[in-house]
């Protein structure tokens, strides 16, 4: 797969789209207690992004999964500093490990592992 605006668009858009949904919801539940938090914000990425991604490989099955994921992982950095940078002016409380290293690979593994899945078939 060569890369271009036509590959890398959908990618962005896609990827885009959960990445809102998971800020908007997570937003509402902030003041649920922690483990509780943090249980619901990884059930929200797996559902999100594998129902966001399962439809993007199924019209995209001759992309590579492993480079989707590396295009969609490089977005969601550039959403993450466009929001805290501009949009969020609370606490940074939730960069940590469990709040922010893990739900990336979380990302990261649910967007590859949609990807080998949906365009082995």
């Amino acid at each position: 797969m060569t890369l271009n605006s036509k590959n890398i668009l959908p990618i962005t858009v896609t990827a885009f789209f959960p990445w809102i949904i998971k800020v908007a919801l997570l937003s509402l539940i902030m003041g649920f207690p922690h483990t509780l938090f943090v249980a619901a914000h990884y059930i929200l990425i797996f559902l999100l992004f594998a129902a966001a991604f399962t439809l993007y490989f199924q019209s995209h099955k001759q992309q590579e999964p492993f480079v989707v994921m590396v295009v969609a992982m490089a977005s969601m950095v550039v959403f993450e500093l466009v929001y805290f940078l501009y949009f969020y002016s609370g606490t940074f409380w939730f960069l940590t490990y469990v709040d922010w290293i893990v739900p990336a690979f979380l990302i990261a593994s649910v967007i590859h592992g949609t990807g080998v899945l949906v365009t082995k078939e």
